[in-house]
C-alpha cells in the first residue's frame, strides 16, 4: 500500500470521527505503525489540514523467544510432538527437545503427556491425548496482529513471565481535523515556472511557504595551495630523518646565528646591505657559547671539515 494511499484513507477515517490515534489507524489499515506514522506527517505538510500531538502509551510485543514460538510451535507443543505413540524415556526427551524442561512442565499442567516412573530403564513419558491445540502459538499469533487488547491480562502477565512477551512504550500521534481539514490531498507547487505565468494557472495553484529558518547547503571548505602541500611533505621528510625545526620567531637575530653558525663566506652577497637589513639598537650581539663560538671562528679562520677557512 502505497503512502500516499494511507493518507487518503487517514484523512477518510478522520473525516468520519472527531479524531484517530495512529495506533488503531495501523489496525483498521493492517499497516506498519512506522508507514502510518509517515503518511501523518506528509498530512501536516499541508496547511491547516490537520492538527497532531504526539502521545505515549504501552504495548506488548514479543520477544525473540516470542518470535520463535510463533514461528515453530510452544514448547509445550514441541515436547507434545516429540512423544511417539508408545512413548519415550524422560531422559532422552529431555536431551532432543529445546526448552525441554519449560516445555515438560507446561505440557504436563496442560493434561497433554504422562510420566510413567514404574517403567524399567528410568521414568517414561507417554501421550495422554491423541492431538493438541497449541493455543500459546494462537495467542501470540493474535498480539503480533496488533489485537492485544483481546487476549486477558492474566495471559499476558504469564506470557511475560515465560519471556515470550514484553511492555514496551510507544508514542503514536494523535490527529484531529485542522481548520481547513479536507478529504482531497492536493501538493501544493514548490516553484513558479514561466509555464505558469504564461498559461495564467498559478493564480488557481497552491504554493508551499518559504521556510526562512531552513539550513542553507553547506559550502565546500578550502583547499591548501599546492606550494604549501609540498612545503609540508619536505618539512614530514625531514622531520622524520631527525631533523628538529629551530625557532621562527625571533624577528630579528644576530649575524653569528644567520651567517657565521652557517659558514657563510664574510664575503657572501647575502651579507651585503641591500640583501640583510641591520639594526643600530642593539648594534651588537655578544651572549654566545664560549666554545661554540672558538669552534665557529676557528673554522671562518683557519679553516676545517674540509673548508680552508
Amino acid at each position: 500500500m502505497a503512502a500516499m494511499n494511507i493518507a487518503e484513507q487517514i484523512l477518510l477515517l478522520l473525516a468520519g470521527s472527531d479524531a484517530v490515534d495512529s495506533l488503531n489507524v495501523a489496525e483498521i489499515l493492517k499497516s506498519d505503525h512506522q508507514r502510518v506514522v509517515g503518511a501523518i506527517k506528509s498530512l501536516q505538510t499541508l496547511d491547516n489540514v490537520i492538527c497532531c500531538e504526539q502521545r505515549s502509551v504501552k504495548q506488548w510485543e514479543l520477544t525473540d523467544e516470542g518470535k520463535a514460538v510463533l514461528e515453530k510451535g510452544s514448547h509445550e507443543a514441541a515436547v507434545f510432538n516429540a512423544v511417539p505413540v508408545h512413548g519415550i524415556s524422560h531422559a532422552q526427551l529431555m536431551k532432543i527437545v529445546p526448552n525441554a524442561k519449560v516445555g515438560f512442565s507446561k505440557a504436563m499442567q496442560s493434561g497433554w503427556v504422562v510420566i510413567d516412573k514404574t517403567c524399567d530403564g528410568g521414568p517414561k513419558v507417554m501421550r495422554k491425548v491423541a492431538t493438541i491445540e497449541d493455543t500459546v502459538q494462537q495467542t501470540l499469533r493474535i498480539i503480533q496482529d496488533l489485537s492485544a487488547n483481546s487476549v486477558n491480562d492474566k495471559v499476558k502477565t504469564e506470557y511475560k513471565k515465560r519471556n515470550l512477551l514484553q511492555e514496551v512504550v510507544v508514542k503514536s500521534l494523535y490527529v484531529t481535523k485542522g481548520s481547513a481539514f479536507h478529504t482531497s490531498i492536493e501538493k501544493p507547487e514548490t516553484d513558479l515556472t514561466p509555464e505558469m505565468i504564461a498559461s495564467g494557472s498559478w493564480k488557481s495553484k497552491k504554493f508551499k511557504e518559504y521556510n526562512f529558518d531552513a539550513m542553507g547547503v553547506t559550502p565546500s571548505g578550502g583547499h591548501l595551495h599546492p606550494l604549501l602541500k609540498v612545503r609540508t611533505q619536505f618539512r614530514n621528510i625531514f622531520l622524520e630523518m631527525g631533523f628538529t625545526e629551530m625557532p621562527t620567531n625571533n624577528y630579528v637575530e644576530s649575524s653569528f646565528w644567520n651567517f657565521d653558525a652557517l659558514f657563510q663566506p664574510q664575503q657572501h652577497p647575502a651579507r651585503d646591505a641591500h640583501d640583510t637589513f641591520f639594526v643600530s639598537e642593539p648594534a651588537l650581539s655578544e651572549n654566545f657559547p664560549a666554545a661554540y663560538l672558538e669552534r665557529i671562528k676557528k673554522v671562518h679562520s683557519v679553516g676545517g671539515y674540509g673548508s680552508q677557512g
